[in-house]
């Protein structure tokens, strides 16, 4: 039975979860087995691997938001759309539309698939330092 009102929960529980720095939900909201697979390099990435990279996220002092959430819920899962605005420590504002597909099981993520277009990493990531000579 479709249960829209709990994926809707566990979706913005786990997006909330990102942009507070919330490392203890966001760990609850991962199945044991998950897995994760990005399109940027289209690996499949562990639960522990995937948790260790979006908590050394939250102490990097870049502030995420989620930003124009789109939700569409299916039998066993969801569809988020937004933009992703991640301000740096040196004023940088970066912007990304990602499509982020999740499969669920007993209330917790346990597949996800995270979509974007890697011609937009331009708009997302800040300029490069410049190089000081010796």
């Amino acid at each position: 039975m479709r249960r829209d009102s709990e994926l809707l929960a566990l979706c913005d529980r786990f997006f909330d979860a990102i942009e507070q720095d919330d490392y203890e939900t966001l760990e609850r909201c991962y199945a044991p087995e998950a897995i994760i697979w990005h399109s940027g390099n289209c690996l499949y990435q562990p639960r522990q691997a995937n948790l260790a990279m979006l908590k050394a996220g939250m102490s990097d002092g870049r502030v995420k938001r989620f930003k124009n959430r789109r939700i569409h819920t299916f039998e066993g899962g969801f569809v988020q759309q937004h933009t992703l605005h991640v301000s740096y420590p040196s004023g940088f504002v970066g912007q990304m539309d990602v499509c982020f597909i999740a499969y669920t099981r007993d209330g917790m993520l346990s597949r996800v698939y995270e979509y974007y277009d890697r011609g937009q990493i331009g708009k997302f990531l800040p300029p490069a330092e410049p190089q000081e000579r010796p």
